[in-house]
């Protein structure tokens, strides 16, 4: 999602704006020795695409439309002042559109979920610990093609997605998806025949995988789902109606059924608690401890984890989204970044400059950090970070 934003005043108003100066690493540019609890500012040469943050560090992937250039993944600690980077094996080929689709980090490891091939598209989750010399892939391969759903072939095809981390714990989700046509018809490519007069589609095979020693490990599942055959155009939409990972925090998961309810796992794929949502529009999910938030039709509602009550409702902005949450404060974006205490609802706000494209926020135990690309000059990305103590003055 991309947004205009409000002017640079707003900034200076916060005493937020920061000059920057050059780090030891020649892929980003870091805030110059910043006083205790003012903000800090990661530059970065090439746009910011997504970014995560766990603990004390956020990881920062930037992309570029040059041909032959790689991706990079910044990890930054703005507390410790050290940013390194690498390079991932997503380099710009108009002949493959290799993508990086989802990132997440936990503790000292990013992992990101990335997608290449040609007609056939391949998704698989890479990892990378601070230090090493290379990525590792750890987790099968889903298979898809790019032209979509036809009436005569639909599948078999494998999916994974809806990568999260937190703490110790990195999960996602795999699926498969395939066409059951009448008994007597052909081009059928699930292995059983639809028990009516129409085509259907089945997803099924659905896994909850925690990654484990480099491995993708099932530690729950989900029972198949059946759809008409003439519903969706794409097999990208098929994390519409499947059981979907949608937060987790280093103890939990978050997962979204297609009747709209979440159950919450714990890192063992036990069933904690599941929490029937009302119907509506949602625009972002968040988990931390106790608490489990999400935005729904311009309201952000606050659960209980372990009894799945609802405690309160806040209205928010039309078109908030919402991005995370941590000790009692849920992050949510329309143009500007809202920080919301749950105790007493009371918001405050950060901008970027006016004119800004908005990538993402987050927030974690050392503060908030929100992301944004100028749209000129030569290291375009901005990474801002938010010590926690100036976010709790800010809310007094």
């Amino acid at each position: 999602m991309r947004r205009s934003w409000l002017a640079v005043a707003a900034l200076l108003a916060a005493g937020l704006l920061l000059v920057a100066a050059s780090s030891s690493n020649g892929d980003v540019r870091a805030a110059a020795s910043p006083s205790a609890g003012a903000a800090r500012v990661l530059w970065t040469r090439q746009p910011v695409k997504l970014i995560a943050a766990d603990g004390s560090r956020i990881a920062v992937a930037t992309t570029t439309q040059k041909e032959g250039v790689c991706d990079r993944i910044v990890v930054w600690s703005p507390t410790k002042k050290t940013s390194p980077s690498f390079k991932t094996p997503v380099c710009n080929d108009s002949s493959t559109g290799d993508d990086i689709q989802q990132l997440a980090l936990a503790g000292n490891t990013t992992f990101w979920l990335q997608t290449d091939g040609g007609i056939w598209r391949e998704l698989v989750v890479f990892r990378h610990v601070l230090g090493a010399k290379k990525a590792e892939i750890v987790s099968p391969t889903g298979t898809y093609p790019l032209d979509g759903y036809k009436e005569d072939f639909y599948g078999p095809f494998d999916f994974i997605g809806n990568l999260f981390g937190a703490g110790n714990l990195v999960v996602y989700n795999s699926w498969t998806a395939c066409m059951e046509i009448p008994v007597g018809w052909t081009q059928a490519t699930c292995p059983q025949s639809a028990e009516g007069s129409d085509p259907v589609l089945l997803y099924g095979q659905q896994k909850l995988l925690r990654i484990l020693s480099g491995n993708g490990v099932e530690i729950a599942s989900a029972p198949d789902v059946q759809i008409p055959a003439t519903k969706f155009t794409s097999p990208e939409n098929t994390v519409a109606v499947v059981a979907a990972v949608v937060a987790v925090d280093a103890k939990h998961v978050a997962v979204r059924f297609p009747d709209g309810s979440v159950t919450i796992y714990s890192a063992d794929g036990a069933v904690v608690r599941s929490i029937p949502l009302q119907p509506g529009k949602f625009s972002g999910f968040a988990l931390q401890g106790s608490q489990f938030v999400a935005i729904r039709s311009g309201k952000l509602e606050l659960f209980n984890v372990f009894s799945g009550k609802p405690l309160k409702t806040f209205s928010v902005p039309g078109g908030s989204q919402l991005y995370g949450l941590q000790k009692g404060l849920a992050v949510y974006v329309d143009f500007r970044v809202h920080v919301l205490r749950l105790s007493d609802g009371k918001d405050v706000t950060f901008s970027p400059p006016g004119g800004a494209d908005y990538v993402g926020a987050q927030i974690a135990a050392v503060g908030l950090f929100y992301a944004y690309n100028n749209p000129s000059g030569r290291a375009s990305g901005r990474v801002v970070f938010v010590p926690l103590s100036t976010i709790l003055k800010k809310l007094h």
